[in-house]
């Protein structure tokens, strides 16, 4: 391997775990502002990612996620506020559950459903919800009758 090529391959692995942690959570605030919707997805999964972010940060993502046209996004908050399990994040993730549009958006909402159940101790970590949960909110399958 020439020099040029060891250089940047440590320069590679140096900044690979950087690439990972996310942003603080004050940068990723901030950059939920941004015109650029791939800028604001990022914050988003960003705060998703750091279960370390102070509850401030949660009246901000209700406030960006009412205000967010973009659905990607949309559903980017949505699953961040899921998983700290706040209190006042639910009503939101239930209205996500009961009115998302297209199958993208219904499972975004179920993500965020899960996450706010495991994270609040109504589901247990690492449970296998079966395809469709939620069952028999619109959008999603019926809820399993069982026949004899």
């Amino acid at each position: 391997m020439t020099r040029t090529g060891t250089l940047l391959l440590l320069l590679a692995a140096l900044s690979f775990p950087a690439c990972h942690r996310g942003l603080p959570p004050d940068q990723a605030v901030a950059n939920l502002q941004s015109p650029d919707i791939k800028v604001r997805q990022r914050a988003a999964n960003s705060l998703h990612a750091d279960s370390n972010a102070p509850a401030t940060v949660i009246p901000v993502l209700l406030q960006t996620y009412q205000a967010e046209q973009v659905p990607l996004v949309r559903g980017a908050i949505l699953i961040a506020l899921g998983t700290w399990g706040a209190p006042e994040a639910k009503p939101v993730i239930d209205q996500a559950v009961l009115t998302a549009a297209d199958p993208d958006s219904r499972r975004w909402a179920a993500r965020a459903l899960k996450y706010w159940m495991i994270q609040t101790g109504a589901l247990p970590q690492g449970a296998d919800l079966p395809p469709g949960w939620p069952y028999g909110q619109p959008g999603y399958p019926p809820a399993f009758v069982v026949v004899r």
